[in-house]
């Protein structure tokens, strides 16, 4: 009997895990833990604190281990913006929506298992930052490796580490400092997000 459960469990295991094809369509579940960063530079800081984030993307297969990804993703993030005067510092504190339009493409590598399949992703967009200090829109790309589990032939799960990033300019300050006269201070930087997260597939077979 206990030969008997065995077999029918990895029966059950492996049943209708089948390999992608081409043309296959997948929507994809967003969910994991960005971590703090700051943006800096000689006028100011802007810290943003770590929270979950989440979003949807759509994924089609051009070939079974290589895919093409558009993808929406969010998080809400409390915030500390600190400005640095002559004298005295400008500390406020609130909340921040960093946000992410991309689109990109996937590998995955075949293994031994037809149901886990290592992958790498790198996609380039359009990243915005919506805070009570002000918003910020730049070109934003993000880089993720992690390992995809089929769970069926129509569902899948996907742990992830991602590294996001958001170019940001803006603009300059001017300041007058006594003794030295006016210094104009340009306002460039960019955010540099690092997480661990999980995204659920749901297949759409061709």
């Amino acid at each position: 009997m206990k030969k008997l459960l065995l077999v029918a469990g990895i029966f059950l295991c492996t049943i209708g895990v089948q390999a992608q094809n081409q043309g296959d369509i997948g929507v994809n579940l967003y969910g994991g833990y960005t971590f703090d960063d700051n943006i800096s530079d000689n006028l100011y800081n802007v810290e943003f604190k770590g929270a979950f984030q989440y979003g949807l993307g759509a994924e089609y297969y051009i070939q079974p281990t290589k895919s093409i990804e558009l993808k929406y993703l969010r998080m809400d993030s409390d915030a500390v913006f600190t400005k640095y005067l002559v004298g005295t510092d400008e500390v406020r504190q609130g909340n921040a929506g960093i946000n992410y339009i991309l689109i990109g493409g996937n590998n995955y590598f075949q293994t031994g298992n037809p149901k886990v399949q290592p992958f790498l992703g790198l996609d380039l967009g359009v990243g915005w930052i919506n805070a009570e200090t002000g918003s910020h829109t730049g070109f934003a790309w993000d880089f993720k490796a992690g390992v995809k589990i089929k769970t069926s032939d129509k569902t899948a799960l996907k742990l992830q580490g991602y590294f996001q990033t958001i170019w940001a300019s803006y603009g300059s300050d001017t300041y007058y400092y006594p003794g030295w006269g006016y210094v104009t201070y340009p306002e460039n930087s960019s955010i540099y997000q690092f997480g661990l997260g999980a995204a659920f597939e749901f297949d759409f077979k061709h």
